[in-house]
């Protein structure tokens, strides 16, 4: 609860300092953030903790230990123990010993990722403010799309066969995002974890929650927080891990840039911010699709219908056989992964640029 002005006037610059990172903040008409934004924020820092955290730069930037105490007028060793609970949220990104204010991303997703705060007992509180100022009040749409107009997140194509060469291509594969980096978490799904925690997901029979993952920097501030649910992968294991979730029907999406993604997350059409922006939120830029597209062989297709059931964008139709929107095909490439008469391949389809930054 946000108890008093000076409290909620602290909370509102806590909220500003987002203002250059991607994703921002959720804001009212006036550009300011709004209420459930900073209720939520509440729950992340009590009034004393809220004014230590305007010291602190946004991750990935970070102060050391020695500089944050001294602007903070603290001994290091008190500023540390006072800090130990919130850095062990998550709600203080701690790298070693510097320390950081969470970017959106972990703002957002946080609270849904450490099982100490979902066995908390603000778990609930979080999950309904967090879907009230994402959908209530617009916030997916800042979430999805970047000030220029580009989607924030990418769709990767995730069949290993790909017209003409049968090979892997570059970028716009999913292995090659893999191979830019060292470190790697495996975390649990924050979409499908918020929907689990409010008692509302619909695929809790059909899709597991521990197979999305954060690379580099990112990887490494998760794994500090010595959470059980957090777990450390080699490259390898994050492949296998990739490939399995798109044999049991998640999409594949990443950060829409062609260097230094930070997450790979594997996407289920019903508790998905991102794919919801396609599915049923009007955002038609949510998601920019992948550079290929289904195609049919019509002698191998037997019209079995498999790859209807696969698809989460109502690309697919069977008359005698299947035929494939191109409108509406993203270029996820799990309709192609399981096809029992392999009659479906990726070709390489031109409609989105990859910025190199956004």
């Amino acid at each position: 609860m946000i108890e008093s002005e000076e409290y909620k006037e602290d909370l509102i610059k806590i909220a500003k300092k987002l203002e250059r990172s991607p994703q921002s903040y959720p804001k009212d008409e006036n550009e300011e953030p709004t209420e459930p934004y900073l209720e939520y924020l509440s729950l992340m820092y009590d009034p004393k903790i809220a004014k230590l955290v305007q010291y602190l730069p946004v991750f990935p930037k970070t102060i050391s230990i020695v500089k944050f105490a001294k602007i903070a007028g603290m001994d290091k060793e008190k500023l540390m123990n006072m800090l130990k609970d919130i850095t062990e949220r998550g709600f203080i990104i701690k790298l070693g010993r510097s320390y950081a204010q969470p970017m959106p991303l972990f703002v957002y997703d946080i609270p849904f990722i450490l099982k100490k705060n979902i066995e908390h007992k603000d778990a609930k509180k979080f999950a309904e403010l967090s879907r009230k100022f994402f959908v209530e009040d617009h916030y997916y749409k800042t979430w999805q799309t970047s000030r220029k107009g580009e989607p924030r997140f990418r769709v990767l194509t995730v069949s290993e066969e790909i017209e003409p060469e049968k090979e892997i291509v570059p970028i716009e594969e999913v292995y090659k995002i893999i191979d830019q980096w060292d470190d790697f978490a495996v975390i649990p799904c924050p979409c499908r974890q918020r929907s689990e925690v409010e008692g509302i997901r619909k695929c809790k029979d059909k899709y597991p929650i521990h197979n999305c993952t954060l690379f580099g920097p990112y990887a490494k501030a998760v794994l500090e927080m010595e959470d059980p649910d957090i777990k450390s992968a080699t490259r390898e294991e994050i492949k296998k891990l990739t490939m399995e979730a798109s044999e049991i029907g998640l999409v594949h999406c990443t950060d829409n840039r062609a260097e230094n993604t930070t997450i790979l997350c594997a996407c289920c059409e019903c508790c998905c911010g991102m794919i919801g922006g396609l599915t049923r939120l009007d955002n038609p830029r949510a998601l920019a699709r992948a550079n290929f597209i289904s195609k049919v062989d019509k002698e191998l297709c037997v019209a079995c219908g498999t790859c209807i059931e696969r698809c989460k964008f109502n690309a697919i139709v069977i008359n005698d056989k299947t035929e494939i929107d191109p409108d509406k095909c993203v270029g996820c490439g799990l309709c192609a992964v399981t096809c029992p008469e392999k009659a479906l391949t990726m070709v390489r389809f031109e409609r989105e640029n990859i910025p190199r930054a956004i």
